[in-house]
C-alpha cells in the first residue's frame, strides 16, 4: 500500500491545487485574482495531501477507489500539460482534449480499482 499512498496523496494534492486555484481565479472578478487563488490553492492542495496521507488505510475500499481516481485526474492534467509544453501534440491537446482525458482516465482508473477489489474479494 506505499506506492499507493503516495502517489494517491501527492495526486489528490495536487488535483485540489488544480481545482481550487482555479476555481477561486475564475470566481474572483478582479484584475489580479490568480495572486489569491494561487496561494489558495496550494493551501487546500497541502491539507488534502495531509489529511489524505494520514488517513488513507482506515478509509473504506470505496473512499479509496475514489481517492484514487480524482488524484489519476490531476496526474493526468498535469502529464498533458507538460507534453503540450513540450510541443507533443499541442494541435491536438486543447484544454477541453485535456480536461475530457483526464476525466475518462480518472473513470477508467475507477473502474480498474473496483475490479480488482471485486477480483481479490471473491
Amino acid at each position: 500500500m506505499g506506492s499507493r499512498r503516495t502517489v494517491t496523496a501527492v495526486g489528490t494534492g495536487l488535483t485540489t491545487v488544480l481545482v481550487v486555484s482555479v476555481a477561486v481565479i475564475e470566481l474572483l472578478n478582479v484584475e489580479f485574482s490568480a495572486l489569491v487563488g494561487l496561494p489558495v490553492g496550494v493551501l487546500a492542495g497541502v491539507v488534502a495531501f495531509l489529511s489524505l496521507w494520514d488517513s488513507l488505510d482506515e478509509l473504506s475500499p470505496f473512499v479509496r477507489r475514489v481517492a484514487s481516481a480524482y488524484a489519476t485526474f490531476g496526474l493526468t492534467v498535469v502529464l498533458l500539460l507538460a507534453l503540450r509544453y513540450v510541443n507533443v501534440a499541442r494541435g491536438t491537446l486543447s484544454v477541453e482534449v485535456i480536461a475530457g482525458v483526464a476525466i475518462a482516465v480518472a473513470i477508467l482508473t475507477y473502474l480498474g480499482l473496483w475490479l480488482t477489489d471485486r477480483a481479490v474479494s471473491d
